[in-house]
């Protein structure tokens, strides 16, 4: 690698990202924090859809009787 992408490799590095040449641009991973971040998200989408379901049933089965 030529000195100019050790340079920005480094400096993402003590920033704290993850980054990888691939081709003529840097790809960039994710930081742990964004990571995490993503994770939360995930989880609170999953658990307020599974809140509306269930709400949703709920209903649903109050209707029937």
């Amino acid at each position: 690698m030529g000195i100019l992408k050790d340079a920005i490799l480094d400096a993402l590095k003590e920033q704290g990202v993850k980054a990888e040449w691939v081709g003529e641009k840097p790809r960039v991973l994710k930081t742990a924090a964004q990571i995490k971040y993503d994770d939360l998200r995930k989880v609170e989408l999953n658990y307020t859809k599974g809140v509306h379901e269930s709400r949703k049933d709920d209903l649903n089965d109050s209707r029937r009787n």
